[in-house]
């Protein structure tokens, strides 16, 4: 070791380290240390900086680990490292083990982490082909002192997670061997001997570890937490034949806070193990019966009654769910049959956690309790039927929601609310448990019977009240409760079918016979009324009375426009009534003449509203539709749909949407900017809005009211339904094309010129509209008069715009589902081109994102493929590349200005500003152009049955697309620059696209074989390039996983992916050879994506400490990568060539935390 470099190196890294180091000098220190780190000496210089004798300061140990650690990881492989020193890196790795640390209570954790992390490494390369008395030395230390007891925890565990828990790509080579080695560590003489008579392959019989333990508090959490990455995968008779279980659950009842939370994560694992019967009754029914259960309530119920937070509250959270577990995977195992003798008293502690005051604890439960009262065995058990009553009446205060007066009242709660949640409005309680029959059925209906009794207090918002509350709780429970009672009252051979259905009408009838003042009440007593569907097709005595009832709340009066709870009442009245039509529609059928003579009253009075009327027609329409009836189908379908229909081609509607600037004049734009001109106030605004929304509505409400037929219709795949709906194709299309083409239009800044400046707010997004949009969540509501005003209709205007446009849209789209019909329409393709793209300059990013996901996307998802080449062709190789270059030009302006957000921030933290909002929308219309290449380019489609392989087929689609030079030579560069965007999300779904094509070319070749070589550079090259780019860390798991894919599927028939490699800065061309020819030979593909991983480390990326430095810029230091400022690409890109220097540790280094 030369003593210069050493003092050189010890410099380096003060200056590294000094806050007041110029960035010069400091760069200078880390190409110093990066330089060593290449050096194949670095191990030795590593050693003596890392043992506690040389004492170093710490930074500077854990500096000397990781130059052992880089050779360890990143050059075990390479020629430079000789066998001898192999072996003096690993008895030098030994010695720091054994003897090179501080005693276990002085030594800092970080250095423990790394010597055990840096063991490990060199574990899984050479044991235990060149490392045989591994296990033995580590036996040794663990016998040795508690300081090295502790360190042999901290390896064996970190082992274990590797080979057995984490997708490491080491442990992934040699895993069977490793895995045989773990199993004879962690496995006595005569287990082994009783699972292996003829021995494990390439291993010595030890002595187990696990039976040993210490009271001392350090090394108990290190045992407990070996014990938590062991206990899933080891023999079980390894863990039967020691006394680990009860180990464990004495831990769970510790006076130290870290042993509890180690004894309780152990208790998880063992919980949620998959186990066989026999490995069950080994290893869970001694827990289930022995004492077990009492030690785990004792330790529950110590702390369950206290105020926790932090690891505390960890612990009981964990307890909690591993109690689940246990109930859940062990005792209502599918075929279970066996009951335990204690389980009275583990129903008595879930029961107890069921009541726990913490809504997360409490609603964890459950899911157990469902599970337990649907199991074939446990659902006849007369102690579990104890605890229904409790459960009920538990679960009906959880039902009342009273979340607001509890946590005002109670203080526990209040406690728990504030821990488990971040605000009021992400509570939700929801229950799945079943109810049995009759006596717990009255019990339900006495609640909803005392639920009618309550009065209502006189409050604008009266939903929020409690009172309310525990109405729309008993209700609530109600609906759950029929919900579970369908099959026993479908079962004429139950006994108590007959009183449960007469049970339910009497309910039913009470529900009819309300009368109450509350609007509120009376729309939640609508919404239940659903419920008794299935009744009514047994029992249809009340029906007509229930439709008398939703009809008049219908047309319950309204005191004025804006009582809201009134047209909540009406409108939540006729959506049941459709829900009602579309689940017994023959049962209604025979009385479908009432139903049309009421419905057509109520229209020709004048009684409700356009959106009412819709609403009525649907129900009329799904009747009629869903019955059985063949020939009265198409008369009730041409009754309703027809005069909608024909009414949305009408002259007057032609007129005005043959030009933008008559579509303008009637959507009121020229009146809404002389009023805002003139200061129009008071009854004049009034009768302007009522004279404008009425005509609007001659359109929209045409296109609403035929996108919900068409919704409640086309859920049907019988052909003759969509029959009925082609045959208006002709009406329809024309002015439906002509809308969309006007809406884009009006999108033109232009188009607006000579109006009053005030109507610009059409075109602009407001500042709550900003705020949902970046923070999710709406504004709060300003208190204040509800005075009609011109800003208030130009606000309208926008918001019907907005409306309309996706309505037309979507109603493209469900036109699109009829198929042949459709695309058959001559010249489709050029009238989808005019109506949709001829203005799409106009249009925000925002407007193109939903242009793209509500109309483009299923138009050509649902192409048939006898229609895909007049259709889509000159389609798709038209809008691809505009979205290409919109993306590209945005994105780099985006740059120039400074991208200002993080993907992981929380968006409640972002400032609404312009700039964030602008970034946003231009993120989610990248991201949905992701989601629409993985739409299109999607081959899951699975062969059909009989066919040989495992391959899926490719989709015509697919197939279309990439057999279209022109389609496919501009849809894969999209794909691959999307890849390369600052934006994680569309990163990761491109990535999934490119994996889709690869295997649909792979699939497909040799008649690939002109395009996949293409394919692979620059699928590489857009890969390599974003896993480079630090941003990008989040999506690191998929790019790698692309890149390995690539490589080991068409290297096989082309060099494309190796001259990639070739380019890419870091690569070694002897150790590119040397993975090469170890590639070849590997026929496990398995192991051919570890090696391609492995090789990776060498050849990508920069060195973690590179990627926050500073640079220099005036007297003003700046982040290379910061949040609020430019994100500069990296002056050496990583598809160049450089041979001079190292760019350092590359992707190794990302593996290092």
């Amino acid at each position: 070791m030369d003593e210069s470099v050493l003092r050189n190196l010890l410099s380096a890294l003060e200056t590294i380290n000094n806050a007041t180091s110029t960035n010069h000098a400091r760069q200078e220190a880390q190409e110093y240390c990066e330089m060593l780190k290449q050096d194949p000496a670095g191990p030795l210089y590593g050693y003596y900086l890392a043992h506690k004798d040389n004492q170093q300061p710490d930074i500077v140990r854990h500096f000397g680990l990781s130059l052992i650690e880089n050779t360890a990881r990143y050059k075990w492989s390479d020629a430079s490292l000789t066998p001898e020193l192999k072996a003096q890196i690993r008895m030098n790795v030994m010695a720091l083990a054994s003897e090179g640390i501080f005693p276990m209570m002085t030594e800092k954790p970080f250095i423990k982490e790394k010597v055990a992390s840096l063991f490990v490494e060199v574990v899984k390369r050479e044991w235990p082909g060149n490392w045989d008395d591994m296990d033995v030395f580590l036996r040794q230390m663990f016998y040795k002192d508690e300081t090295t007891r502790e360190m042999s925890l901290f390896i064996l565990r970190s082992l274990c997670e590797d080979v057995c828990i984490y997708d490491d790509p080491v442990a992934g080579l040699r895993k069977k061997d490793l895995r045989a080695g773990l199993l004879v560590i962690m496995s006595s003489e005569a287990i082994l001997r009783e699972h292996y008579p003829d021995g494990v392959k390439g291993h010595k019989n030890e002595v187990t570890l696990m039976a040993k333990t210490s009271a001392d508090e350090k090394i108990a959490i290190a045992a407990l937490r070996t014990l938590s990455a062991t206990l899933d995968w080891v023999i079980s008779s390894s863990v039967s034949s020691t006394s680990v279980v009860p180990l464990i659950c004495q831990a769970t009842l510790s006076s130290s806070e870290k042993i509890r939370l180690a004894g309780a994560e152990c208790y998880d694992v063992l919980s949620s193990r998959n186990l066989s019967d026999h490995e069950r009754e080994k290893m869970i029914w001694p827990l289930l019966e022995e004492g077990g259960i009492d030690l785990i309530s004792k330790a529950y119920l110590a702390q369950s009654n206290q105020l926790l937070q932090g690891d505390s509250y960890l612990f009981l959270q964990k307890m909690v769910q591993a109690t689940v577990n246990l109930g859940e995977q062990q005792l209502c195992a599918r075929r279970n049959a066996r009951v335990p003798e204690e389980l009275s008293k583990f129903l008595q502690l879930l029961y107890a956690m069921t009541s726990h005051p913490s809504v997360i604890l409490s609603s964890f439960v459950s899911f157990f309790w469902t599970t337990l009262l649907r199991h074939e065995t446990f659902s006849k058990e007369p102690t579990v039927h104890t605890f229904i009553p409790p459960l009920l009446e538990l679960y009906s205060g959880v039902l009342a929601k009273d979340f607001e007066y509890r946590r005002e009242s109670d203080p526990v709660y209040a406690h728990f609310v504030a821990q488990d949640f971040e605000s009021s409005s992400d509570f939700r309680t929801k229950v799945g448990a079943p109810i049995v029959p009759l006596s717990a059925f009255l019990w339900v209906a006495n609640k909803v019977s005392e639920a009618l009794k309550i009065e209502f207090p006189s409050s604008a918002n009266v939903k929020n009240t409690i009172q309310f509350q525990r109405f729309d709780g008993a209700l609530t429970l109600m609906e759950v409760a029929i919900s579970s009672l369908t099959d026993i009252i479908n079962d004429k051979a139950n006994l108590q079918s007959g009183e449960i259905l007469a049970a339910m009408n009497t309910l039913l009838g009470m529900l009819i016979e309300y009368n109450g003042k509350c609007p509120a009440a009376l729309e939640r007593i609508a919404a239940s009324l659903s419920s008794y569907t299935d009744m009514f097709k047994l029992h249809s005595t009340l029906l007509f009375r229930c439709l008398d009832k939703l009809f008049k709340s219908v047309e319950y009066p309204m005191s004025s426009k804006s009582d809201l709870d009134v047209r909540e009442l009406r409108h939540r009245s006729g959506i049941t009534l459709v829900k009602i039509g579309k689940a017994i529609p023959n049962t209604l059928y025979p009385i479908y003449g009432e139903i049309d003579t009421a419905i057509q009253h109520l229209i020709q009075q004048g009684a409700i509203s356009g959106g009412e009327k819709k609403t009525l027609l649907s129900f009329q329409l799904v009747i009629g539709f869903n019955a059985g009836m063949a020939l009265e189908r198409r008369a009730i379908f041409e009754k309703v749909v027809g005069p909608v229909a024909v009414g949305f081609q009408s002259a007057e509607l032609q007129e005005v949407l043959s030009d933008p600037a008559k579509f303008m004049a009637f959507i009121g734009a020229v009146e809404l900017s002389e009023a805002s001109l003139k200061n129009v106030q008071g009854q004049e605004v009034e009768q302007l809005g009522t004279i404008i929304a009425q005509r609007r509505a001659l359109l929209s409400w045409s296109v609403d009211a035929l996108l919900t037929f068409m919704r409640e219709t086309m859920d049907s795949k019988e052909s003759t339904k969509k029959e009925l709906w082609a045959a208006y194709l002709g009406p329809i299309l024309p002015n439906l094309f002509s809308t969309i083409r006007c809406l884009n239009a009006v999108c033109d800044e232009l188009a607006w010129t000579g109006l009053s400046p005030k109507m610009n707010r059409v075109l602009v997004l407001s500042p709550e509209e900003k705020e949902i949009m970046v923070t999710g969540k709406a504004p709060s509501a300003t208190p204040g008069a509800a005075t009609l005003t011109v800003t208030k209709l130009i606000a309208d205007l926008k918001t019907w715009l907005s409306v309309l446009r996706d309505h037309c849209y979507k109603f493209l789209a469900q036109l699109t589902t009829l198929g042949a019909p459709f695309y058959s329409i001559p010249s489709l393709q050029t009238i989808l081109e005019q109506s949709l793209f001829e203005h799409v300059d106009n249009l925000s990013n925002r407007q193109l994102r939903m242009l793209i996901n509500s109309a483009v996307q299923p138009i050509v998802i649902n192409c048939p493929t006898e229609y895909m080449d007049s259709t889509l062709s000159h389609l798709l190789t038209v809008l691809i590349p505009y979205l290409d270059q919109r993306l590209e030009r945005d994105w780099k302006a985006a740059s120039a200005d400074g991208l200002m957000m993080d993907e992981q921030e929380d968006p409640e933290d972002l400032d609404v500003s312009d700039e964030i909002v602008k970034e946003m929308m231009l993120r989610d219309l990248t991201c949905y152009v992701a989601n629409f290449l993985f739409a299109v380019l999607d081959f899951g489609r699975q062969k059909s049955a009989g066919a040989t392989g495992t391959h899926k087929e490719l989709t015509p689609l697919a197939l279309h697309i990439l057999s279209n030079d022109a389609i496919a030579q501009s849809a894969i560069p999209l794909m691959c620059r999307i890849i390369t965007y600052k934006n994680t999300k569309s990163c990761t779904r491109s990535a999934e696209t490119a994996l889709c094509v690869l295997g649909a070319l792979v699939q497909s070749y040799p008649s690939t074989q002109s395009i996949i070589g293409d394919f692979a550079s620059m699928v590489l090259q857009a890969a390599l390039e974003a896993l480079h780019d630090p941003y990008h860390q989040e999506g690191h798991e998929k790019l790698i996983l692309l890149i390995t894919e690539v490589y080991v599927e068409v290297r096989a028939f082309n060099e494309a992916p190796k001259a990639v490699f070739q380019r890419a800065s870091g690569a070694d061309a002897s150790r590119l050879e040397a993975f090469e020819r170890e590639l070849s030979m590997t026929t496990n593909k398995t192991k051919k994506h570890a090696l391609v991983r492995n090789f990776l480390q060498g050849i990508i990326g920069v060195a973690k400490s590179e990627w926050f430095k500073q640079k220099e810029q005036g007297d003003k230091p700046v982040s290379v990568r910061t949040i609020a400022g430019s994100y500069d690409r990296p002056s050496q890109n990583v598809m160049d060539s450089k041979h001079e220097e190292d760019i350092g540790d590359g992707l190794a280094s990302l593996f290092d935390e």
